[in-house]
């Protein structure tokens, strides 16, 4: 009995010869995947800028506590998601998959406008769960597109892409800040928001090409247990995993407490709204810059004293209670918090012998980090930190 031609045929693979390390293609593929991330990664990263808004006014009428779950389901939908992205990046699918998830997050946007004053069940399903969903959808294919066409310089540009997180955490905030406090207002400053996310996407997704064709083999339910099985097999990777968890648990907190905390602290309204902008463009040098010299001193000696430093400066914070040293924090935590989070892909990236799994293991970490955020976002620590 012969193997059909479609049972037969092997995963596709970029052999690290053939990445081309540069190019028109290769760097338009960056620019596109920075795009991407701006508006998925980045604009999670402006949520503290609508939790004072719905804990001060919109929601007003619910709790802090109930209103942070639309936050930590973001975070759970960005990295869970990213499993089934990432693997079908690796399958060929890039295009469909984020001309899908990008469509998903202008509408949701759209939603989120069309919600009503005190309905949190209609913002919770809209950009919580709807939202969170269109993230984790193009979050990963984004940030391992660019694997594709970089093998030398893959550290570099994948902080590159990485920072677009960061920068659109800059940008958002500030942007958004203005709209729901000026005379524009909540509703349609969600929707400029979405049309100027639409106009990025487009571009996006015209820039961005991937190396690897649609595979055509065997999509059988054993060959997918086989092939995910191979990963857990991994005990490095497996240990990066775990790392990943733990240190999600904490990291993302600031980012979304950060504003109503320094408001909550007598820091100025007007000042208080540049927090989380100040705390992510810090970030954007943070993503960037260990990049530079991961290649001389390794991947995992430059994440791990940027890591520490985090939970240090988490620790501290509980301390601070003065404007001056708000700013301050958001300075330094913006910084190696953005330094740990964008050498997550370099790491995954190092760890993975196939280019063509880097989607999937990327995923996969991700999605279990993301479950260590989701828990770490509802930690009670944030009464303590406003009691202080």
């Amino acid at each position: 009995m012969v193997a059909s031609k479609d049972e037969m045929a092997p995963l596709p693979t970029v052999d690290a010869h053939d990445v081309p390390d540069g190019g028109l293609r290769a760097w338009m593929t960056v620019v596109g995947a920075f795009l991407v991330v701006f508006c998925s990664s980045g604009y999670v990263n402006c949520y503290g800028v609508y939790e004072d808004y719905y804990v001060r006014e919109f929601l007003s009428d619910h709790s802090s506590s109930r209103i942070s779950w639309i936050g930590s389901v973001q975070i759970l939908g960005l990295g869970s998601l990213g499993i089934y992205s990432g693997f079908a990046m690796d399958q060929g699918h890039f295009r469909p998959v984020m001309l899908a998830g990008s469509a998903l997050l202008v509408f949701c946007l759209f939603m989120t406008s069309l919600t009503q004053e005190q309905q949190f069940w209609q913002i919770f399903l809209a950009q919580g769960i709807g939202l969170g969903i269109a993230v984790g959808i193009v979050y990963v294919p984004a940030l391992g597109i660019v694997s594709h066409h970089f093998k030398k310089r893959r550290s570099l540009v994948m902080g590159i892409v990485g920072s677009g997180s960061s920068i659109g955490g800059l940008v958002h905030p500030i942007m958004l800040n203005r709209f729901f406090h000026g005379s524009i207002g909540f509703r349609w400053g969600v929707r400029i928001s979405a049309f100027f996310n639409l106009g990025l996407l487009i571009l996006a997704n015209a820039l961005m090409t991937t190396r690897l064709p649609p595979r055509l083999g065997d999509v059988s339910f054993a060959k997918q247990v086989a092939y995910w099985r191979h990963f857990f097999t991994d005990k490095a990777y497996l240990i990066a995993i775990a790392g990943n968890f733990i240190l999600f648990l904490g990291v993302y907190f600031p980012t979304f407490y950060l504003q109503l905390n320094a408001i909550e602290h007598g820091v100025n309204e007007n000042l208080a709204f540049y927090t989380i902008a100040l705390l992510n463009g810090a970030g954007a040098f943070g993503r960037v810059m260990p990049t530079i010299t991961v290649d001389r001193i390794g991947v995992f000696s430059s994440i791990i004293p940027c890591a520490v430093a985090c939970g240090v400066l988490i620790f501290a914070w509980v301390a601070i209670t003065n404007p001056a040293s708000i700013m301050v924090f958001a300075v330094l935590y913006g910084f190696f918090s953005g330094a740990v989070i964008s050498l997550l892909g370099p790491m995954i990236a190092y760890l993975t012998k196939n280019v063509s799994e880097i989607g999937a293991r990327l995923g996969v970490c991700i999605g279990i980090a993301a479950i260590g955020g989701m828990i770490g976002r509802n930690i009670k620590l944030a009464s303590e930190v406003n009691e202080h």
